[in-house]
């Protein structure tokens, strides 16, 4: 299968400064620029993925002019270590039928071995392996061992540098340490500093890859600041947040790094997200790739966006979550630019190392086994059963909380009952001709009691702080400035929490209409029609929720809540339904920003 490169001279004529366009870049692809990305979480049909991957025993096209380079990465793995089913929102109703084909996906043993066979050829010597960070939380068992169980299966993949993703924050500073401390191969990030202000790791490295000097910025999303970790994270968006400041700090290090290092390449390992990095490469310069993470995206063809002086074209790339794509980056090299790059994410499954003649690595899987073995018997109990597909994904809602929410207002008999809009955890596969059974590690990856303390609270709110938590997530989901888009979705809310909502609207009016329905049946308008019911917004109801605030449920833990509550139903089929409505088509993403 032969492929075809994409010369960045030729889509340098059509970038204009601080606009991004999208450059059509896969293998296979043809040379031209595609219309400007739209799509929330781009995607294609499962089957479509493999398409355009170099199996090692067929030709290659004619190679570019320069110095060859081939970046794989991972990114968002979140500590799932085995392979996984991981369903998109857009695969809800499909994807029982997908996973019945490719199994699971993901699981580092299957990376590595993708890896090791990626690296042949020209490739040998030229390859960089990285990864871009949200790696020690979210599994079941990365949960459970705040991260350790992770570390051995980490250090046998080889990877040549890493930075940290929000969710590595999840515990202490202490934690954290402790955990990295145990890492062998390099950990990067310019932006992480102690409350002293020193630098919790190198801000850079750089790395002799083949013919290649390479130096790699590592960015961290600055939710991984606060008391709560007892560092400080400079970055865009949120707290603290420094803009220009930042922007113009990263433009700094990198033309120090240019001047004292003379590198090559300059590479952004970023957690910032998928936004971010965008108007990140539009306002800084020095730097030619951004492997990306945080937002979760499937970046089949990354943006290539003029820098702040349009002396560089930067790619921008992401390789999704979960592990279930490895990526990868094919570039050559001439006079410190890039000249022409491909780009693939390889779908990680059985059938795909088959097909590449991969098989998975014999010692990274049997350490994931050892890592897994201690907690099985616990996790593997099998509870209930369900007849659709649960994931996680959706900008406004998802069967998986979906059923947490309404689980939680049923099992605690209040009015409402919310969750965060996290964006991981593992799918749990079902169907109404062939029920999937749900086991108590399934229901660790619903309730993902890291993100709080594992306990329910009950609580009380008003009608105004409702509408303030849904502004705030629309806002963020749907505003204008990228430097807000910090990863997560809208906060989720049971079926008696009901609203629609305008896209393309300005902060704080998003909401067009929105209704709390009473236990007794009594509907409270909250907004009609664009406008708050300013009579209403003052009326208490009462609430549920896994985040800490509120009176604790005693002698309860929020997995063993919806553990007995599956038991008591047997079999559930939650469901995407209307207590969340988009008015109009609007995409989903604001592509005109700068």
């Amino acid at each position: 299968m032969n492929s075809t490169y994409v010369p960045l001279e030729h889509i340098s004529a059509y970038l204009s400064w601080k606009k991004i366009v999208i450059a059509s870049a896969m293998f296979l692809s043809s040379t031209a620029i595609a219309a400007p990305h739209v799509e929330k979480v781009p995607n294609v049909p499962p089957g479509a993925h493999n398409q355009g991957i170099d199996l090692p025993d067929q030709a290659q096209a004619p190679l570019p002019d320069g110095t060859p380079l081939q970046i794989l990465w991972t990114n968002d793995t979140h500590g799932f270590f085995l392979p996984v089913y991981h369903a998109e929102y857009s695969e809800i109703d499909s994807y029982a039928d997908t996973a019945a084909t490719e199994g699971k996906v993901g699981g580092y043993a299957q990376i590595a071995g993708l890896v090791k066979v990626l690296r042949q050829g020209i490739w040998e010597q030229n390859t960089l392996f990285v990864d871009a960070g949200d790696t020690f939380d979210g599994s079941p068992v990365a949960q459970m061992t705040r991260g350790q169980a992770v570390v051995p299966v980490l250090n046998a993949m080889g990877y040549d540098a890493w930075t940290p993703g929000n969710r590595d924050f999840a515990w202490d500073k202490a934690n954290f340490m402790a955990v990295t401390g145990q890492l062998n191969f390099p950990m990067v990030c310019a932006n992480l500093k102690n409350a002293d202000g020193t630098y919790v790791f190198p801000r850079y490295l750089v790395k002799q890859i083949g013919g290649l000097k390479v130096a790699i910025i590592g960015l961290t999303s600055n939710a991984g600041a606060g008391t709560g970790t007892d560092f400080v994270v400079s970055g865009v968006g949120g707290l603290p947040a420094v803009g220009a400041a930042f922007e113009n700090d990263i433009s700094a290090l990198a033309a120090t790094i240019r001047a004292t290092e003379s590198p090559d390449l300059v590479i952004a390992l970023s957690h910032m997200g998928f936004y971010i990095d965008q108007k990140l490469a539009a306002h800084t310069t020095g730097i030619d790739v951004i492997v990306g993470a945080h937002t979760h995206h499937n970046v089949y063809t990354p943006p290539v966006v003029a820098n702040a002086d349009g002396s560089r074209n930067v790619i921008v790339l992401q390789a999704g979550s979960h592990g279930k794509f490895l990526g990868q980056l094919q570039l050559w090299v001439q006079d410190g630019k890039v000249t022409s790059y491909s780009n693939n994410l390889v779908r990680v499954t059985a059938q795909t190392l088959d097909d590449m003649h991969a098989t998975p690595d014999p010692t990274v899987e049997a350490l994931a086994e050892q890592a897994y073995a201690p907690f099985a018997s616990v996790l593997d109990e099998v509870i209930g059963q369900t007849t659709t597909v649960l994931e996680r994904r959706g900008d406004t809602q998802s069967t998986m909380t979906n059923f947490l929410t309404d689980a939680l207002a049923e099992r605690y008999g209040v009015d409402g009952a919310r969750f965060p809009g996290i964006r991981y955890g593992s799918s749990i596969i079902g169907s109404s001709s062939n029920p999937g059974p749900i086991t108590v590690g399934d229901v660790w990856n619903i309730v993902s009691p890291n993100f709080g303390d594992n306990k329910v609270y009950t609580f009380t709110q008003t009608g105004a702080q409702i509408l303030g938590a849904l502004n705030n997530g629309l806002n963020t989901e749907y505003g204008t400035d990228p430097y807000q888009w910090n990863g997560g979705d809208v906060f989720r809310f049971n079926d008696r929490i009901k609203y629609s909502f305008k896209v393309g609207k300005p902060n704080n009016q998003h909401v067009w209409n929105l209704s709390a329905t009473k236990l007794n049946g009594t509907v409270v308008n909250l907004v009609t029609n664009g406008v708050p019911v300013s009579a209403n917004l003052s009326t208490v109801f009462t609430f549920a929720s896994t985040l800490p605030g509120g009176t604790a449920v005693p002698n309860v833990t929020a997995v063993d809540e919806i553990v007995s509550y599956i038991k008591s139903k047997g079999t559930i089929a939650p469901k995407i339904d209307s207590r969340t409505t988009q008015i109009g088509s609007e995409p989903t993403n604001v592509t005109d920003i700068y």
